[in-house]
């Protein structure tokens, strides 16, 4: 099997995969906002520090809140794995390089820098929702940003530079094939 049929076999794999992910993770947060209160508090707590939550009932209204504002990262998680299954469907297709990779290499760069800026906004949103019902002096809002926020930005701006070298490559090699 020559590295062509491997890459087109492996692309394959991955649209199939990805375009699982497209369905299985919103339905996730669909499911985490609808069933908030019957969780357990390990796993809404995962992510924050548990000691300011005190156990309550979230209210309908404040879990419509909690859903509305996940749909930030949740855009933002979709749209680039919406880009990153055309880039496979494409390599699955044979085209290995064009004009279009350069643009979906810069939509999965602008994807990953607005996860994170999203995810800050939800995280701190979800801090407030998760002590709206504590007594006063005992709500909390947590903005958080961390190694994990630090290297989605490296690997946005990475991919970012990628783009900018594949097109400047893809320039070069327009302009070598129109010269006489």
């Amino acid at each position: 099997m020559d590295n062509l049929s491997r890459v087109k076999k492996i692309s394959k794999n991955f649209h199939l995969l990805l375009s699982f992910l497209l369905v299985a993770i919103p339905l996730y947060y669909v499911l985490y906002w609808a069933f908030i209160n019957y969780l357990p508090e390990t796993l809404i707590t995962v992510n924050t520090h548990s000691a300011p939550l005190i156990p309550h009932k979230l209210p309908i209204k404040l879990q419509f809140v909690g859903f509305i504002t996940s749909l930030l990262p949740l855009s933002a998680l979709t749209y680039g794995l919406l880009n990153i299954r055309k880039l496979f469907s494409f390599y699955k297709e044979d085209i290995i390089f064009s004009f279009e990779h350069v643009s979906i290499f810069k939509n999965i760069s602008k994807a990953l820098l607005l996860w994170v800026l999203f995810s800050v906004c939800y995280e701190s949103a979800k801090s407030v929702l998760f002590s709206a019902g504590n007594p006063p002096g005992s709500r909390v809002v947590e903005v958080g940003f961390g190694s994990a926020e630090i290297t989605t930005l490296m690997v946005g701006g990475i991919v970012r530079v990628i783009a900018w070298v594949m097109d400047e490559g893809r320039i070069l090699t327009e302009e070598k094939e129109l010269t006489i």
